[in-house]
């Protein structure tokens, strides 16, 4: 597939084909031009756009106003959109997530494109496409005018936030003990153990080098489990999990060296293939982080 295809025009093109994918039984039409615009909250001009790649690739064909669909999609129809960031994109990512650490920007705030754009010295084409694929994370949405608002996180959404990610984190450890002894996740764990112990062992320094060790870890653990649909949702809530805490930066030394200590029974019961303990370690990790989660969460409503 082309490369010089935008990162929007890519993301709408495996979202339409995941639609596909998951039609019912007896269902073989797409929704229409206007249904697409707003489900995956692109333009009209995206969607004709995404169309047309979808009839050249003989997956839909137009009868009028129908788009009908001639076979279920297959691996080669979707684009690898992983791990492919440009410079422009993790410098506006980089900005963006500094507004979020230092608190300059907090649920319920307004922002524009347009500023974004100016402040990180990037395009606004390259900012729009940053914010499509980060709204993806439920963190903020789009409203009239090229401006954005950041999401107000209540109980409910983290609640269910929580029950999803245990699921995905416990299937991930599920995958990842089922590995052979002999595989080369194990070294890269063992890796991951020292880096772990080396922070901890001054962490009154060094504890702001935990949220890199922090997602280093959670994305670890699904190695061994590349079905991309599972992928694409673990991004999303694993970000969420981890991002949201920078907008609370009360007891941040506690809740790292609680965490890091977590992390290492984890990572100490993996390498000897305890399957029972590691299982419990991850059971009391998720237990404390629902609890910090909740504690951010009625902290932002204070």
């Amino acid at each position: 597939m082309s490369s010089d295809k935008t990162y929007l025009f890519k993301h709408s093109i495996n979202r339409m084909l995941t639609q596909i994918s998951e039609l019912a039984q007896g269902q073989n039409t797409m929704e229409n031009d206007m249904e697409l615009t707003r489900q995956l909250s692109i333009s009209r001009t995206t969607v004709r756009a995404c169309v047309e790649h979808l009839i050249e690739n003989g997956l839909v064909k137009r009868e009028g106003s129908r788009k009908v669909v001639l076979r279920q999609p297959e691996e080669k129809d979707f684009f690898d959109i992983e791990n492919k960031s440009s410079t422009k994109d993790e410098q506006i990512e980089k900005y963006f997530m500094e507004l979020i650490h230092h608190g300059k920007l907090l649920p319920g705030d307004r922002f524009s494109e347009l500023s974004l754009a100016k402040n990180s010295g990037c395009t606004t084409i390259s900012v729009r496409e940053f914010l499509i694929k980060f709204s993806n994370n439920g963190l903020i949405k789009k409203i009239p005018r090229g401006r954005w608002q950041m999401v107000e996180f209540d109980e409910a959404f983290a609640k269910e936030l929580i029950d999803f990610r245990e699921m995905l984190e416990m299937s991930a450890l599920n995958d990842l003990l089922r590995a052979p002894k002999d595989d080369e996740i194990w070294t890269e764990i063992a890796d991951l153990l020292r880096a772990h112990q080396e922070v901890r062992a001054d962490m009154e320094n060094r504890f702001m080098e935990f949220p890199d060790l922090d997602k280093a870890f959670h994305f670890k653990l699904r190695d061994k489990n590349p079905n991309r649909f599972i992928s694409q949702f673990y991004d999303i809530v694993s970000f969420i999990c981890h991002y949201h805490y920078q907008w609370d930066k009360s007891g941040e030394l506690e809740r790292f060296t609680i965490a890091i200590n977590e992390h290492i029974s984890i990572l100490e019961n993996l390498i000897s293939h305890d399957h029972a303990s590691a299982v419990l370690a991850m059971k009391q990790h998720l237990e404390s982080a629902k609890k910090t989660l909740l504690d951010c969460v009625h902290g932002l409503e204070a």
